[in-house]
């Protein structure tokens, strides 16, 4: 079977179609690629947010249990004694509070 001879003007206009579909291709492949990078870009950020909000939770979990054995040591009446000693500066009744001035 003998190949067509085409014509100069479509022989032209199927090398411009054939261009633009590349162009169109290659847009498509650089869009592409540009997202899978800022998807990439955003997990990475949010692992390391993850991260830090472990830490922040592990640390606030260390200072409440700290909270919890002082407030249970404040509930004895010693606990409370020494609490008035310490933060209202208050003394028993057969006892005498000397301030040193600096």
């Amino acid at each position: 079977m003998p190949e067509k001879i085409l014509p100069e003007h479509k022989k032209r206009q199927k090398m411009i179609r054939e261009v633009m579909i590349a162009l169109v291709t290659l847009l498509a492949m650089y869009q592409a690629g540009r997202s899978i990078y800022g998807s990439v870009e955003r997990q990475l950020f949010l692992h390391q947010q993850e991260i830090a909000l472990k830490q922040g939770e592990t640390q606030a979990q260390e200072v409440n249990k700290e909270l919890r054995d002082g407030l249970s040591s404040y509930r004895s009446s010693d606990g409370i004694e020494r609490l008035a000693r310490e933060r209202l500066n208050l003394a028993g009744p057969d006892e005498m509070i000397v301030r040193i001035g600096k």
